[in-house]
């Protein structure tokens, strides 16, 4: 990819972002967890408040396509949407705009915690700085892990 190329890609990347974490609204629930190009998937499918869970991508293609980790939020789903129930980094913390490559067949894992103070319900984590062969930003459910329960 090119320098440009990359350059446009973090800064669409970063309006998304910025647009995402001050919206009120949620997502529509759909799938979740996979997409032509990432399978984003926890090692369980039950947590317990205050534990820590790992999630898995996995770059389904042949192609190499970027991601960034460091910016994830903990949705919670509210009738049919899902709304930011926890983000990352927190206050005081930081991110790098830094995007690794990942090869085809690759995976990646990545712990998370579960806020104690979160109420029980169905979750699922949402990776924002995930970009497909293309350099584009994967949105939505394609960029968002399986639901999981929190008791």
């Amino acid at each position: 990819m090119r320098i440009s190329g990359m350059r446009t890609s973090m800064a669409v990347l970063g309006v998304l972002a910025l647009a995402s974490t001050g919206a009120c609204g949620g997502l529509r629930i759909g799938g979740g967890g996979s997409s032509s190009v990432f399978e984003i998937r926890t090692n369980r499918d039950e947590y317990n408040r205050g534990s820590t869970g790992e999630v898995t991508v996995r770059n389904r293609s042949d192609d190499r396509v970027q991601y960034n980790l460091c910016q994830r939020r903990l949705e919670r789903r509210v009738d049919r949407n899902w709304i930011t129930a926890f983000e990352w980094p927190t206050a005081g913390g930081a991110c790098t705009t830094e995007f690794r490559e990942l090869r085809g067949g690759q995976s990646v894992n990545t712990l998370f915690e579960i806020p104690t103070g979160i109420p029980t319900g169905t979750y699922r984590i949402h990776f924002p700085g995930l970009l497909d062969d293309k350099g584009s930003p994967v949105t939505g459910d394609r960029a968002s892990t399986t639901a999981f329960e929190v008791r």
